[in-house]
């Protein structure tokens, strides 16, 4: 769906590099989700094999590996949810499960034989510049031990929802019951028949809620605030409509072009007090109070009081029909301690449970704060980010050089694939690999890094867009950061990121070359 300029340019100087008997860039990839996945393609695509994917989970798939919990789906529709250049063409549903989206993942790794470049179970305990040898070193810890990985680049391919977030709660390790985070469902665990307290209502809730409660004796829901919920139009695909979208091309990409547009108008909701808002907002509000609204769920418990779009806005065809049930309670009261057989809230209401999960979302807005990593003059990224992680174009730091993020801050959406902005964004990377391959040497390091004034100036736009966009509202999300700065959304349309990451500024880079040190 996108101008292929940075596979082109890229490629061409890979040709050019072996013509004239120089090497090309090694590349250590961080994650081993889809967009960490992505770049190997690319790479594989631009015929380049020196690289290596570290995943520090058993298999890859990222967030589509780790939540396996009864009901996880996407909410983009399947058929924009594969790459453009990686199309997996017979999707079984609008909406595609779990299970689905995994095996896609799986099957980029045996289409592009990626296999042999995978490093499973090992974690990056620590990233740093070598300035002498212009190299990347990282820290690798797994099951035979710990060693060092040396490239010339590094992409930090992480995502945003990879860590789950578990609140600190008084008294959870006393609870009697099994509990866990929805990101790591606890299969062997029957929840038939059992008292089952879930912490949380967000984007994971909304999916495993409604067949917990279909098997549980009573389900009780603890939420900070209310969602937007909008229907899911969701629907298994005809074995007719299946063959066709799979053998015909242009009808394939005609339809990811109609779903892609209409997902793109979206974008006038998010505007802050937009007129497509305010109207939108009402139409949520009256619904939800003819509908839903009852003794047993007053207004506040179901009818969010922020704007639309200030958390992010989620679909389902089975939530407040769950809601609805008697057998289900929605409290509305923080949660203040957890005893061994219940969980008790400020108003002193002890809620009996025999388990606990937590549907309470991710570490969001830490990105690489995580991971020790260091730049030039040994500088900290962590350090970088005290007021909140930011990025170039989400994607470079200054202070990094050959350094990237896929996913990075400020390229999450409301109204759109996430995949697409990973393929722009590497449009971008692949664009500066090419400027590192076009004069690296064997006794010569190059370096690409941004710029301090242009790393700066794109952020104070950024944080200008953002300040016009629903997510500036007093809503507390996972887009904010403790010091309530936005970190994690693009604040425009996706056509303006496109044309953003058409092509590399020279301005905004720098490059150079150095030999190689021998000390």
């Amino acid at each position: 769906m996108a101008l292929d300029i940075g596979r082109k340019v890229f490629e061409r100087e890979v040709r050019r590099a072996r013509v004239e008997g120089r090497p090309t860039p090694t590349v250590a990839i961080v994650g081993g989700g889809l967009s960490g996945l992505a770049t190997a393609i690319q790479l594989v695509r631009s015929d380049v094999r020196s690289f290596t994917v570290v995943e520090q989970s058993d298999g890859v798939g990222g967030t589509w590996r780790d939540n396996t919990y009864p009901g996880a789906a996407c909410d983009v529709p399947s058929h924009l949810y594969s790459f453009s250049f990686a199309q997996k063409t017979d999707w079984t549903r609008r909406f595609a499960e779990q299970p689905e989206i995994l095996s896609y993942a799986e099957d980029l790794v045996e289409r592009y034989h990626l296999g042999p470049h995978l490093r499973l179970s090992t974690t990056v305990a620590g990233a740093r510049f070598d300035e002498d040898r212009g190299t990347w070193r990282l820290d690798l810890e797994g099951p035979g031990g710990g060693d060092e990985l040396t490239a010339d680049t590094v992409v930090f391919a992480c995502g945003q929802l990879n860590r789950p977030h578990l609140p600190d709660i008084e008294g959870l390790e006393s609870f009697a019951g099994p509990w866990w985070h929805s990101a790591r469902w606890d299969h062997s665990v029957d929840v038939t028949g059992k008292r089952v307290a879930v912490v949380g209502s967000g984007a994971s809730a909304i999916q495993f809620v409604p067949p917990v409660a279909d098997a549980a004796a009573v389900t009780t829901i603890f939420q900070r605030s209310p969602n937007y919920v909008g229907p899911k139009k969701d629907y298994p695909y005809r074995s007719s409509t299946r063959q066709l979208l799979k053998r015909i091309g242009s009808l394939r990409t005609g339809y990811r072009w109609w779903i892609y547009w209409s997902f793109e108008m979206r974008w006038l909701w998010f505007r802050k007090d937009s007129w497509a808002g305010r109207k939108l907002q009402a139409m949520f509000a009256k619904g939800i109070e003819d509908e839903v609204v009852s003794d047993r769920l007053p207004t506040g418990a179901v009818v969010p009081d922020y704007p639309i779009g200030c958390k992010r806005i989620l679909i389902s065809n089975d939530w407040y029909q769950t809601l609805l049930r008697p057998d289900v309670e929605v409290v509305d009261v923080a949660v203040t301690r957890i005893e061994p057989e219940a969980v008790v809230t400020a108003d002193g209401v002890r809620h009996p449970a025999e388990i606990i999960v937590f549907g309470t979302g991710f570490a969001t807005t830490d990105f690489l704060s995580h991971i020790p990593v260091h730049g030039v003059g040994g500088r900290c990224l962590a350090d970088s980010w005290t007021e909140g992680a930011h990025a170039y174009l989400g994607s470079a730091v200054a202070g990094f050089p050959n350094c990237y993020l896929l996913y990075g801050p400020n390229t999450n959406l409301g109204h759109n694939s996430i995949l697409f902005m990973v393929e722009r964004q590497l449009n971008l990377v692949l664009q500066a690999l090419a400027a590192q391959t076009r004069s690296l040497t064997g006794t010569s390091a190059t370096s690409v890094a941004v710029r301090t004034g242009a790393y700066e100036r794109d952020d104070r736009k950024t944080q200008e867009l953002v300040a016009r966009t629903a997510w500036a509202g007093t809503c507390t999300s996972w887009y904010k950061n403790a010091s309530g700065r936005i970190t994690n959304n693009w604040p425009s349309w996706t056509v303006r990121y496109w044309w953003d990451t058409l092509r590399i500024r020279p301005a905004d880079f720098e490059v150079s070359s150095a030999s190689r040190s021998t000390r």
